[in-house]
């Protein structure tokens, strides 16, 4: 017959022995709470890749892929090649080597008083960036009429905060030169053939663009 006492001193020693190793449940613990955070970070960059390429990755027709970018030197020039990239062009080095031209005839941010405080002083201001680009082929023919694009971004203004005013205004630019890039290549990617339209021809986006960009702005 098997002593109960030696049968509870054996329980005690065992219980005893697991839980008197603290630094194994310690590492325990670590390695399942490591183990979530993994996991977590894993999810959150698989879901910022996928509405990367959800918001950026709109592909272009063959017929404008071979194209050469003709806009001044700036910060939005390399974006605009970056998201027509994204979508597929191959961007030539020299006009000869392009099938089309894609030509920014103009890209300006304008500077407007947004609101006033009760001393009549500005306390926000508004920017408008907008961008007027068209397209033509080899032989210098317009193949798609010229449109305009814009964004506009309201931020609050603090003379006791200039740098930190500053710097919103530099993220806020940034962030209109992206989405009009973006408008640019939806826009571009609607086209179905190369037919020359004539140097003349209106611009017709602009009213359209304008009510676009309210409607975003409320959404």
């Amino acid at each position: 017959m098997l002593n109960t006492n030696d049968d509870y001193d054996m329980n005690t020693l065992t219980k005893y022995s697991v839980s008197s190793n603290p630094l194994r449940n310690i590492s325990m613990r670590n390695y399942k709470g490591l183990s979530r955070v993994l996991i977590i970070l894993l999810m959150s960059m698989s879901l910022s890749s996928c509405g990367f390429h959800l918001r950026g990755n709109i592909p272009l027709p063959e017929i404008i892929k071979n194209m050469f970018v003709k806009a001044p030197e700036g910060t939005f020039k390399d974006g605009l090649e970056d998201v027509l990239t994204n979508a597929g062009a191959e961007l030539a080095t020299t006009q000869e080597g392009a099938d089309v031209i894609l030509v920014v005839m103009t890209a300006d941010t304008r500077r407007d008083v947004g609101t006033l405080d009760e001393r009549g002083l500005a306390n926000s201001y508004d920017l408008t960036f907008t961008v007027r680009y068209q397209m033509v082929d080899q032989g210098g023919e317009v193949v798609r009429e010229t449109k305009t694009v814009r964004e506009r971004r309201r931020f609050d203004f603090d003379p006791n905060l200039v740098v930190e005013t500053e710097s919103e205004e530099r993220e806020l630019q940034e962030d209109m030169e992206q989405d009009v890039a973006l408008k640019i290549v939806r826009q571009l990617s609607t086209m179905t053939r190369l037919q020359p339209v004539g140097s003349a021809a209106p611009d017709t986006e602009e009213a359209d663009l304008e009510v676009e960009v309210e409607a975003e702005s409320k959404s």
